[in-house]
């Protein structure tokens, strides 16, 4: 009887922990999948601020920093484990992954392309992370999971036969698709690091890294003044979009919250939430905030969409995390 008690408390234990994870993935998704449409409301030409994605990607660096640094230095564990070379080049991997990969690759791409293309090429998420945690960490789908994934798929593919209302580039969405695929990457590294540091802790170093990377990219281009956008311009659009969204809300909290997830489930658990729930958010602040209009095909690709997300929340009896 006893043992039975303590095995339910620990089950109990897993359910919430796992709750948790899952509820700070689909958070964190609400700040990926608005980034889009952040980046095109600085890019318009009424904006005051007047970005480009040059100009965003180094203020966006420059004004991180601090956060990143403060987490850090909160966060560093008394007992710091010994740093390896193996470990040493995981955060600067991640550090480059972060900055001048995903942060500079998808102001470029946005600004490249549309709001809705940039969203839908979330897609390519799951199978890229997926199949590079299957050949680096060896981890396994179950069936149910790849299943949510193949519906996603076909629910974003359904969605580029569409036009969206923006203008969209060849070049704009090859820049997006770079930036996934560094954002897979930077996902596997924050999964080894988490092994042996505190989850806030490689945040807080990586990011570091990645802003600076970032702030060197403007001072080699002559583009550091750039940093100096958001003080000449304290208009409630730049705050809301630039300060709010883009630097505490998506470069911050939305790793924070991606690293939590990643030391409970599975990598590929973690991008299908990711992923569909960004593309879900995405569309819905095109949508809104832009006034993009959906076509009957894009009804039925959110479906499919909807449809995926739900099944990658769906519990499963024997569920292993792969561990």
């Amino acid at each position: 009887m006893e043992q039975t008690a303590i095995a339910s408390q620990g089950s109990g234990a897993d359910r919430g922990k796992r709750l948790l994870a899952v509820s700070a993935a689909l958070v964190s998704a609400v700040f990926f999948g608005v980034n889009a449409v952040a980046s095109i409301k600085l890019y318009a030409p009424e904006a005051a601020a007047r970005f480009d994605a040059v100009s965003l990607f180094v203020a966006r660096g420059v004004w991180s920093l601090p956060l990143f640094l403060l987490l850090a230095a909160a966060t560093r564990p008394r007992q710091l484990p010994p740093l390896t070379i193996r470990n040493a080049a995981l955060f600067l991997f991640c550090g480059i992954a972060y900055g001048p990969g995903t942060n500079a690759l998808s102001a470029l791409g946005a600004y490249a392309t549309s709001a809705s293309h940039a969203v839908l090429l979330l897609s390519l998420f799951p199978p890229l992370a997926a199949g590079l945690a299957a050949l680096f960490l060896r981890e396994r789908l179950s069936q149910l999971k790849t299943f949510a994934i193949v519906i996603g798929v076909i629910g974003a593919a359904t969605l580029t036969l569409t036009r969206s209302s923006g203008t969209a580039t060849t070049i704009g969405d090859l820049l997006i698709a770079a930036f996934i695929l560094a954002w897979a990457i930077l996902t596997l590294g924050i999964r080894q690091l988490d092994k042996t540091y505190p989850a806030l802790f490689v945040v807080g170093v990586f990011g570091a890294i990645g802003c600076i990377s970032l702030g060197v990219i403007g001072l080699a281009i002559g583009r550091l003044d750039s940093a100096l956008i958001p003080v000449r311009h304290v208009d409630l659009q730049t705050v809301l979009w630039f300060d709010l969204e883009l630097v505490l809300l998506l470069s911050l909290a939305g790793q924070l919250l991606q690293s939590m997830a990643l030391r409970v489930l599975d990598v590929a658990i973690v991008v299908a939430l990711t992923s569909y729930g960004s593309i879900f958010f995405g569309l819905a602040a095109s949508l809104v905030i832009l006034g993009e209009r959906l076509t009957v095909q894009d009804i039925l690709a959110a479906a499919f969409l909807v449809a995926a997300l739900g099944l990658s929340l769906w519990p499963e009896r024997g569920f292993s995390t792969g561990r």
